[in-house]
């Protein structure tokens, strides 16, 4: 096979293979093939540790040896491999015995050559190493294919690192798309630039208009237990001034610039390589900042600013930031005001309500007060008296404790909890023991930890089976732990990628018509007699609260379906 025939192969199989370990290795066969080599490695750089390590290579002695690892270091003479990657230039050794550079790996090799491999901004990453068993064994041609393969490295190294911050960009979107709060959006944030960009010092100042200052709220690194108490006034410091300006900034060497202040940093001043500040721009203001730090390696030869590509990913993570924060504050305000109006509404029937019954006390008061006043009381008048009287008190009382489980329907304190456990009790406390209304239970057995608020759960799921036993005499009333499908997430306008689990509580009566599905759950509504008709209203409450919602999802004629949909927790009952 011609070396051209042999690198249009090697091409064509390197844009067809999207693994870039697998495309190297292929690489380095055909590097081994064209060169005639007895081995061929690559060396890549790991800049975390400032270590060139060994990870792909072929031939006879050829074998992984990264735990080695070889130091980016000319001063030392570590090696030709070391050398190249410090000075940037291609070396050639015809008689490595000879040569003082040599560092021995094989007993085999008699000749070297050692092509540094660049990304788009011209710094080191791998270096390409071919070794033969012969001196004085490389010609010009061989030279050239090295540079064309170190070329050709670049490539798949440079397309790995593009699709790396694809897929930091998917997941800060997915984190984002599922996060229900401020707080869990940067925490998001954060896990995702400690995990998949691997900065050193991460952390997202908020505006917080108590203070007109710019709060830190989530960090990667040393500032991690001072979240909330630390902050920038706009303007101040290189942080502040990016806040203040919509404006990114990008230093090397921070502590040269005259805006420079280091009042709150991950690293001494002396000690940051890089410094990337971007703004949070909201549609009218700067809601925040991200800011990134690199701290200096210990080597003179390792490059690890920052580059306009790490700007550029910074920049589109604050862009979906920004996005989160407003989608975020746009419902809590949306959610306020709907509760505002609940409030008006609840004050407005509540007021009614009371004041119905008050007024029947204070009837059955006066009534009371008559009988007593006459000579001889008759004790059947009496009772019924004190009959009406009970029974007043206790519709005062249930509108007292909807008014009390409305209010309190968001307020949670959650811990771990086994789902089929809480049905399961719950469901033998409210269900009639006798009667003509069977009870069946299908509890998942492998349903996963839930991360709720065990009273508040007790509180809907009774709630549930007291509105089907409200509208049943006879026949079946079901309960389900599982899984949600898909079909449950999308009626209950969730995430799909998201898992959730469930607990429906379906029955035998007539259904829900599908105009009603809906407007069940808003207040006030009922078709009993008793309460405020808020009872749906707070369990939809309680599974909001969760991060989920609940749903009707049953057919109308053959009975109701109610689903509550709740974040599962990472963990199996198996575990506990």
């Amino acid at each position: 096979m011609t070396c051209s025939k042999a690198l249009a192969d090697l091409v064509q199989a390197i844009a067809a293979d999207r693994d870039p370990s697998s495309a190297l290795e292929s690489l380095a066969k055909s590097t081994l093939e064209l060169t005639q080599s007895r081995n061929v490695m690559l060396a890549v750089l790991n800049d975390e540790l400032a270590l060139m390590e060994l990870l792909y290579g072929a031939g006879p002695e050829w074998q992984p040896i990264s735990e080695l690892g070889v130091k980016v270091d000319i001063n030392e003479r570590d090696g030709i491999v070391a050398t190249v990657a410090a000075t940037g230039e291609p070396y050639l050794s015809g008689d490595v015995q000879k040569d003082q550079r040599y560092r021995k790996l094989f007993d085999s090799t008699e000749s070297e050559i050692a092509f540094p491999i660049r990304d788009r901004h011209g710094r080191i990453v791998a270096v390409l190493n071919a070794e033969s068993d012969k001196r004085e064994a490389y010609t010009d041609l061989h030279f050239e294919t090295c540079r064309v393969m170190a070329g050709l490295a670049a490539m798949i190294l440079d397309r790995a690192e593009q699709e790396q911050m694809e897929e930091a960009l998917m997941l800060v979107g997915n984190a984002l798309d599922s996060a229900l709060s401020e707080s869990e959006l940067v925490s998001r944030v954060m896990k995702v630039a400690k995990e998949v960009l691997r900065f050193q010092a991460c952390s997202i100042f908020i505006w917080d208009s108590a203070t007109s200052s710019y709060v830190l709220r989530a960090s990667v690194g040393s500032l991690e237990g001072m979240v909330g108490e630390i902050s920038y006034l706009p303007g101040e410091g290189c942080t502040g001034w990016a806040c203040e300006t919509g404006q990114p900034v990008l230093l090397n060497h921070p502590s040269e610039n005259p805006r420079w202040r280091g009042k709150y940093v991950e690293f001494a001043s002396d000690q940051i390589a890089s410094f990337l500040a971007v703004p949070v721009v909201g549609r009218s203001r700067t809601l925040g900042v991200i800011r990134v730090l690199r701290k200096k390696s210990q080597n003179e030869y390792l490059d690890n600013r920052f580059t306009e590509t790490d700007l550029a990913v910074l920049h589109a993570i604050s862009e979906q930031v920004a996005t989160g924060l407003e989608s975020i504050r746009a419902m809590n305000r949306l959610v306020h005001s709907e509760r505002m109006v609940a409030w008006g509404e609840l004050s407005a029937k509540s007021s009614h309500m009371i004041g119905n019954r008050v007024f029947a006390l204070r009837g059955d008061v006066n009534e009371l007060g008559h009988l007593l006043n006459q000579n001889s009381p008759n004790p059947e008048e009496l009772k019924e008296v004190q009959t009406s009287l009970v029974t007043n008190v206790d519709r005062l009382t249930e509108i007292l404790q909807d008014f009390r489980d409305f209010v309190s329907a968001t307020q949670l304190t959650k811990t771990a909890s086994d789902l089929n456990r809480l049905v399961a009790e719950t469901a033998n406390e409210v269900f009639p023991k006798r009667g003509p209304i069977r009870l069946k239970m299908n509890l998942d057995e492998g349903l996963p930890m839930a991360e709720a608020d065990p009273v508040r759960l007790r509180r809907a799921v009774s709630e549930l089976i007291e509105n089907a036993l409200n509208w049943i005499d006879e026949g079946e009333l079901r309960i389900e732990t599982g899984q949600a499908t898909e079909g449950e997430l999308v009626a209950g306008k969730l995430p799909r990628h998201r898992p959730f689990l469930k607990i429906a509580v379906e029955d035998d009566g007539p259904g829900v018509a599908q105009d009603q599905k809906e407007a069940i759950f808003e207040p006030f509504r009922s078709g009993r007699v008793k309460g405020m008709g808020l009872g749906l209203s707070i369990v939809k409450g309680i599974a909001q609260a969760h991060g989920g919602t609940a749903i009707e999802c049953g057919e109308e004629g053959v009975g109701a379906r109610f689903v509550i949909l709740l974040p599962s927790q990472i963990r199996h009952n198996t575990e506990r």
